[in-house]
């Protein structure tokens, strides 16, 4: 299977435009090449919690292949090798397996066909493009203003009445709560591009709604039950609940609300809630942790609209986290704000902090172009005092060292419960 890698994960340490000490590329290289480590075979057991190594219906190989940043799993399933690269992405592919087992099991219940069978005269139908593609909808119907005010049976008022589908109005707004919490139940998201299991959530979702049928607590051995999608981003439980119990216009209401509360101008607001890889879930996530940090993210918004896959909105929304994170745990973040084409903040004692979400950073090339590079900025003087990067994900012995000799701080697993304070491998 193809594997799609996040263009920002690998874009924060790829080539930029040389500083005038790395002109001479020869000479950079002559430097450096022969202490380069070569990327290859590392132990999934480092990287991936061990009950989520093997389980009913998969199997993680013993050994990953790092890039230099990334991770790219293998994946025994029995649907055939799946190729799943980054640890996040890993997690919600082994959801995912079991919550569309789980569903596949449902739908062939006498319960799940007669519940089912009570929503055909419901016109629910008329609606289906909305409650199927949650996200091509709420970003394209209704279009001007009335998409970013009020419930979504009121922007879709109009729609509903043309249609002559007055109660499908009430239905859309039903299944879709009904889909979040069976999602949240199953431990994945409500707006996964999985084209399958999204077809297994709302034909559910419609049998709840408006069938009445009763769904218990995910019973997959890997789901986690209730909330597993959301505990493992780390979101508390005020905003897990308007994760779970909001409609996506009221979500983006909110976040549309918090982002020009914080300064940022309306355009931008706008091109990133509407923006195709940006779930609601996504976006509110983010905007959460941008308004914790309360300074103003135009800078940050600003790549973020740069976004190409689901995976690069994964990337910005865990960047923001972990700009939260050091923002309460380390020191206020004064600014948000580009260096070198890369998210960086300013504390208010002068430590530049890069944020950046990986899996395993080892010393190569475009880690030692892009050390050099942030040691520089410190050497200019001004109001930059040091330097620190921090990451979701693990650093090499070798790669920290070289980080302490340029006087860059490192903290690692920055999104765990109480990450560490070291910045190695174990």
């Amino acid at each position: 299977m193809k594997t799609i890698r996040s263009i920002v994960a690998i874009a924060l340490f790829a080539l930029t435009a040389p500083l005038p000490a790395q002109t001479d590329d020869a000479a950079f290289l002559t430097q450096f090449e022969k202490t380069f480590e070569p990327g290859g075979a590392v132990p999934a057991k480092n990287f991936v919690p061990a009950e989520l190594l093997k389980g009913r219906l998969h199997a993680v190989r013993p050994q990953a292949d790092n890039d230099g940043l990334l991770n790219t799993y293998f994946v025994d399933t029995p649907d055939g090798l799946r190729e799943v690269t980054g640890t996040p992405a890993l997690k919600t592919c082994i959801r995912e397996i079991y919550a569309l087992d789980d569903l596949r099991g449902l739908s062939k219940t006498e319960e799940f066909g007669k519940a089912i069978g009570k929503t055909v005269g419901e016109k629910v139908e008329s609606a289906a493009g909305i409650v199927r593609d949650p996200i091509g909808t709420v970003k394209n119907v209704p279009k001007g203003a009335s998409r970013f005010f009020g419930r979504i049976g009121e922007g879709l008022k109009s729609v509903g009445k043309s249609a002559g589908s007055g109660s499908a109005l009430a239905n859309i707004v039903g299944v879709n709560k009904a889909k979040a919490q069976l999602a949240a139940q199953l431990g994945v998201s409500p707006y996964t591009t999985n084209e399958e299991l999204q077809r297994e959530l709302t034909a559910t979702a419609r049998a709840m709604a408006g069938g009445g049928l009763v769904v218990s607590a995910a019973t997959a051995a890997v789901s986690g039950g209730a909330g597993t999608a959301l505990s493992v981003v780390g979101v508390n439980e005020t905003l897990q609940n308007a994760l779970v119990n909001s409609t996506p216009e009221d979500l983006r209401l909110n976040n549309r609300k918090k982002l020009l509360a914080l300064g940022v101008n309306r355009a931008l607001t706008d091109e990133f809630l509407m923006h195709p890889w940006f779930s609601p879930w996504h976006e509110t996530i983010t905007t959460d942790a941008l308004a914790r940090i309360d300074v103003n993210p135009t800078a940050f918004l600003t790549g973020a609209v740069k976004a190409l896959t689901p995976e690069d909105a994964s990337f910005f929304q865990r960047v923001a986290q972990i700009l939260a994170r050091y923002h309460a745990e380390a020191a206020p973040l004064r600014a948000i704000r580009f260096e070198g084409g890369v998210i960086t903040a300013l504390d208010k004692n002068g430590t530049l902090v890069v944020p950046v979400s990986f899996d395993y950073a080892i010393w190569a090339e475009r880690t030692a172009r892009r050390a050099e590079e942030f040691a520089a900025l410190a050497k200019g003087g001004g109001e930059i005092k040091g330097l620190a990067l921090w990451t979701d994900g693990l650093i090499s012995e070798r790669l920290t060292a070289e980080l302490q000799q340029r006087h860059i701080a490192t903290h690692t697993r920055a999104l765990d419960a109480a990450g560490a304070r070291s910045g190695q491998a174990p």
